[in-house]
């Protein structure tokens, strides 16, 4: 028992590294994976690594391909372009059910993400993981405030596909503070309580990233749209 106990903590702590791994773009979209390689840099045998990667094949970060290995997820447009759309009903969702009742404490939550986000525009070179982190603190805590757990798993299982895509096409400055724009936006519309500029300011958010991944794709991944749908 103790060794089953042993082996689920440390695949725990292969997972949360590996997965944030993956997210902050230290492993590539396609790069194939090599197991005993990743049970000896994190110091572990192989079957927490195996249990890591199938908590990560569940999430769609990992794929394993019959005969050929283990790979990080090769993002396809439509995946991106459904991942996104699927956040934003959730976040629109949240707004609704949050709009009257946000606390005051809750909004100083959000400002004070805003004001360390700021922060991190005015960086040379511009720590995109360390922004990411808060940005989507930020977009989690609008779901989070809803209570609803259910649709928080739903918004969690959501997020990593996002992340990784990401990670691909916007990791350029003028992107994230273009998109930061939106964020502050968010956060007037809250705390005004005005609903429709919260989900205005949203769909302005989500059309962006939409827009963002579409120009991007050709230039940065594998081949036309079209081919990837």
């Amino acid at each position: 028992m103790n060794n089953i106990i042993e082996t689920s903590a440390l695949a725990t702590q292969v997972y949360r590294v590996l997965r944030g791994e993956i997210i902050s773009g230290v492993f590539a979209p396609g790069e194939k994976l090599d197991i005993n390689k990743l049970a000896e840099k994190f110091g572990v045998s192989r079957s927490p690594v195996k249990e890591a990667i199938n908590q990560l094949v569940h999430e769609s970060l990992i794929e394993i391909l019959p005969r050929k290995g283990t790979y990080i997820t090769q993002l396809r447009y439509k995946d991106c372009m459904e991942a996104l759309d699927a956040r934003f009903m959730v976040e629109t969702w949240a707004a609704r059910m949050i709009i009257s009742h946000v606390s005051d404490e809750q909004m100083d939550t959000w400002k004070q993400l805003l004001i360390e986000m700021d922060s991190l525009l005015e960086i040379q070179p511009f720590p995109f993981e360390t922004y990411t982190k808060l940005d989507m603190k930020f977009h989690q805590l609008l779901v989070q405030w809803a209570s609803n757990q259910k649709v928080q798993d739903i918004y969690n299982s959501i997020n990593p596909q996002v992340s990784l895509a990401r990670v691909v096409y916007s990791t350029l400055f003028e992107n994230s503070l273009k998109r930061h724009k939106d964020h502050h936006h968010m956060y007037e519309a809250l705390k005004n309580r005005d609903l429709s500029a919260l989900i205005n300011a949203l769909q302005q958010h989500n059309d962006s990233l939409k827009e963002d991944t579409t120009l991007h794709w050709n230039e940065q991944l594998h081949g036309p749209i079209d081919e990837q749908i």
